[in-house]
């Protein structure tokens, strides 16, 4: 095999990994034939309070932009045979960190005025709002819903009300 293919054998495994593979053609599932043997789409949280995320999955590529806050959750869109992860931010920006400059997840993000409730129901009194840009540390899971908690704000969110809650839902909201 030649050195020139040897590119081109890359780029097309890697964009086999691109989206999950949808079986009957539009209902989205989760791909758990990865590299890693983790499921993708997932959530995890970056770890450091400087995460470098570059635009292709090796150091040689250069750095598209460096995300600042610790904690924030990223959806993994596809991974890489080396250990790098592809990301997608809540504004729905995209590139590729190394696995180890992640972890598992800890925060949901607020896309916009999100409210919380007492309990997890959508009829439970309200508890608190969390405004857009929010990390909320997530406390417990109950089925559909999240307990979530920054600074003196805590309570209950559907999974899908927040980034960071539903990975099947994060994975195929459009943004513009």
């Amino acid at each position: 095999m030649s050195l020139r293919a040897v590119p081109l054998l890359i780029a097309v495994h890697l964009s086999g990994l691109a989206l999950p593979a949808q079986a009957d053609g539009g209902t989205p599932h989760v791909r758990t034939d990865t590299p890693s043997g983790q499921p993708v789409p997932r959530f995890l949280s970056l770890k450091h309070e400087e995460t470098n995320c570059r635009i292709g999955p090796s150091r040689a590529h250069p750095v598209r932009f460096v995300f600042r806050r610790e904690g924030a959750p990223v959806l993994v869109v596809a991974e890489s045979v080396d250990h790098w992860r592809k990301i997608r931010d809540a504004a729905g920006d995209e590139c590729w960190a190394h696995k180890v400059t992640l972890r598992a997840q800890t925060h949901v993000q607020a896309t916009g005025e999100t409210i919380l409730r007492k309990r997890p129901s959508p009829a439970a009194p309200q508890s608190a709002i969390l405004g857009p840009g929010v990390l909320a540390r997530i406390d417990a899971r109950k089925e559909g819903w999240l307990k979530v908690a920054a600074g003196p704000a805590e309570g209950w969110v559907a999974a899908t009300d927040i980034f960071g809650g539903d990975a099947l839902a994060a994975m195929y909201e459009r943004r513009d």
